[in-house]
């Protein structure tokens, strides 16, 4: 069953939220663990360089009749960690919310056909575009996880 677009648009906003909900609520982490300012930019670095280069995958294979196929693959842990090793949970926070704008545009001026660009995953199988924001949505979930159990997910 499909979810209407608008509501699959209005949740990946609100996980973006939540996440940075957690992150401002959360108690500090300890010190071998990403902080909690560096999930946050991590969720960022997966919308810029996993998600929103995916759709465009997607989108220009279905429009060249060829088949797009991925891979897992996420940032760097330790030069996310690197990266946002002296960030606060305010500085990643509007990094986070800067990216999920970004994605949300991407989606919303999408056509109708390019919604059903589809792509060959390694891991998730066949997957259209709705099935590529559930999971970013699930990517969401798992570290807001990691923050509310004091976890990381790296």
């Amino acid at each position: 069953m499909a979810i209407p677009r608008p509501a699959l648009l209005v949740e990946l906003l609100m996980s973006a939220d939540r996440v940075i909900t957690a992150a401002r609520e959360s108690a500090p982490r300890p010190a071998d663990e990403w902080s909690c300012a560096t999930i946050l930019g991590h969720l960022a670095q997966v919308d810029h360089e996993v998600w929103l280069p995916r759709i465009d995958v997607m989108v220009a294979a279905q429009q060249s009749g060829t088949a797009a196929m991925f891979t897992w693959w996420e940032p760097d842990s330790t030069a996310t960690a690197e990266t946002h090793r002296d960030a606060t949970v305010d500085d990643t926070s509007a990094l986070l919310l800067a990216s999920r704008t970004e994605l949300l545009n991407r989606l919303r001026h999408l056509r109708d056909e390019q919604w059903a660009a589809t792509a060959v995953h390694d891991t998730w199988g066949v997957i259209d575009v709705e099935g590529l924001m559930l999971q970013a949505l699930a990517h969401d979930e798992e570290h807001r996880a990691s923050i509310l159990l004091g976890q990381a997910e790296v």
